[in-house]
This record gives structure tokens, sequence and C-alpha cells, in this order.
């Protein structure tokens, strides 16, 4: 690649994020929304859920494939936790209408199995979730790949857990309540490795690729935060899980870099962003655009980690300079002030049209 090519590509590539340094708080620091009573169909559907989660619990139920998919992404939350925004992408196929309700239950496998080494009298009653929540959701249209998706989050401490997401077509009000018994239940069962993201060590949220970033006027209530978790404060962020784009797409990131090594109370990163293409005979490198500096001297007025303020990482890059093939982003964080580093990848594909 040329010299002139390169420079056009780091030229070109802008920072989306800029004005989120200071703004993005930690997440899923919202007030709890308050809990209201479930009417009696509400209460009916989201009955069968229960139930099937519970004897998947139990052992009586073993998912042999999963229904549908469920990515998670990690940022860090408040008093210790991970926030684990997550969407589920489901074949529209498999319901007949538009409405579904969803039990989500995350599970600590680890004290449920030391209480069976102690005690044949175990009681999954008495078992509390580290996190249990319920929906009825109104779907989109299906996206591009003809597929539905549906978000919402759940907050852990650092650990290993089993995830269970049960759904259902959910009938409504004037649903009858024969029809409304005889819908099947889907379940997936996952485990999820939460990373700890509240140690000393340079740590990063999950590198989140964008189809739209957007700012807000004002916070969201409780209520309209679980709708859109993927907000951050006042900047909202659609992801986009189809690694594929056009060439006249841009790839949008968004990362957030957490636990830096401060002097006095100022950090120094590093944030690099080096393209590869993928060939039949290997890996090559293809180009890189300008590294990211927060420091001192590029950090705003007023920045303070202490306080909250946290370092956000991320580019706008215009794929019309990139042939068409398979490319991997190599994104490299470095704490230049506790001589550490970490890489994060994103593959993606860039189409002819």
């Amino acid at each position: 690649m040329t010299q002139i090519f390169r420079q056009q590509l780091a030229a070109i590539a802008c920072l989306t994020v800029a004005a989120l340094v200071c703004a993005v708080p930690a997440a899923g620091q919202e007030e709890e929304p308050q809990p209201r009573e479930l009417t009696d169909w509400e209460r009916a559907e989201l009955q069968s859920l229960v139930e099937v989660v519970g004897a998947a619990r139990a052992g009586e139920l073993d998912p042999v494939e999963d229904p549908f998919d469920m990515s998670p992404s990690f940022l860090k939350g408040t008093d210790g936790a991970t926030y684990v925004p997550f969407t589920l992408t489901i074949d529209p196929g498999k319901f007949d209408g538009s409405s579904v309700a969803v039990y989500l239950y995350v599970d600590d496998p680890a004290p449920a199995a030391a209480v069976e080494e102690e005690t044949d009298d175990s009681d999954d009653d008495a078992e509390e979730a580290v996190f249990e929540d319920a929906y009825f959701i109104q779907l989109d249209e299906p996206g591009a790949d003809s597929m539905v998706r549906l978000s919402r989050a759940f907050s852990a401490p650092g650990g290993d857990y089993d995830v269970y997401v049960a759904v259902r077509q959910s009938l409504g009000e004037e649903g009858e309540d024969d029809a409304r018994e005889a819908l099947p239940v889907m379940l997936l069962k996952r485990q999820v490795s939460v990373p700890d993201l509240w140690t000393e060590q340079l740590q990063t949220s999950t590198v989140l690729v964008a189809d739209m970033v957007e700012p807000l006027a004002a916070p969201l209530s409780p209520e309209e935060q679980i709708q859109h978790p993927y907000t951050l404060g006042t900047t909202r962020i659609t992801p986009k899980f189809d690694r594929r784009f056009g060439k006249q797409a841009d790839l949008n990131l968004l990362m957030l870099v957490y636990n830096p090594r401060l002097s006095s109370g100022m950090p120094n990163v590093t944030v690099e962003y080096n393209f590869h293409t993928q060939t039949d005979s290997g890996e090559e490198f293809f180009n890189k655009t300008n590294p990211q500096e927060f420091n001192a001297q590029t950090l705003p007025p007023g920045f303070s980690v202490e306080a909250g303020h946290q370092i956000v990482a991320g580019q706008s890059v215009p794929l019309s300079l990139f042939p068409a093939g398979e490319y991997r982003l190599e994104i490299k964080i470095t704490d230049n002030e506790a001589g550490t580093d970490l890489i994060r990848d994103v593959m993606f594909t860039v189409l002819e049209t």
C-alpha cells in the first residue's frame, strides 16, 4: 500500500466519541425502576416460563440445542459489579405474532454445588438468583438478515454464571387461555463468564461495533434504560451485530478503558488501530489509523478518574478505501505509566457493493 493511501486513511478516520470522555458514567448506575403489579394474563404467561427455567435448573430439562443466539457485552457497572447488556437473535418464523414474553434468570452454580455436597435436602426455592427479571416486548421488524433482535441487560459481580432465557409468544390481554397454554416455550441456557472489571489491572469494556451513536438531551428514565440497555448516560448506542459492511459504510468503534495507573491524578494511555487482511496464504498488514493519546495534555480540563470520568476510545473509519475482503482489526491499548498493554481484536468483512 502506498504512503499516500495510508495517509488518506489516517486522515479520514475521525473520532466520534471525543465528546464522551467525561460524559459517560459507569454503566447500570441508574435507579431501579419501581415494580408494578402483574395482571392475571401476564402472570399466566410468565408462569410457564418460570416453570421451564425451574425444571432446567433442577436438572429435569436439558436443552438439546439453542433455539436462538445470545450476544453479551461487558462494561464496568457500579458497586463492584459488571453491567452486561445482551442481545437475543431469533428467527421470526418461530413466532406467529409480534409480541413476546421473556424470563431471565442468572444463576451462580458454585453455591448450589456446595449446598448439594453438604446436604441432600436441597431447596431450590431458598436459592436467590444473582439476577432475575421478566419482560413483555414488542418486536421490531426483522433486520437485513431476516432475524429479529431484542436487547436487555443484567448486572453481576465477576464470575461464571448459568444464564437462562425463556421466551414465548405473548397473546396479550385478549388471548384465550387455551391458546395461551398451548404455546411452546423456547429455552436457552448459556454459560457466561463475566469479567471482573474492578481490579487494579488495565481492563477494557467489550469493543462495541456501532450501527449508530446518537446523543440524547437527557439521561433515560429507569424504564427507558431497560428498553435501551446500550445507552451510556446521554449517549445511545445501537450495536451492529452483522460484521459485513459495504464499501460505502463506516466502521464505528467504541470502547471504554478501565483502571489505568495514574500520575498526578492523570492517566497516560495510547490506543493503536492496526488493520490486517485475511488471505488464503495467511494474514498481511494492511493499514493503520492515527493512534489515540489519553493523557494530561490531551484530556479535557477537569478530567478525573476518581470523579468517575472514563476514557472512551473509538474511531469511525470509512471503508471506501478498503478492497473487498476479510479483515482483522487489532486494537492495542497501552498503559504507558504502568508499562502494560492489552490486545482486542475485531473481525469484519468488506463487501464489493
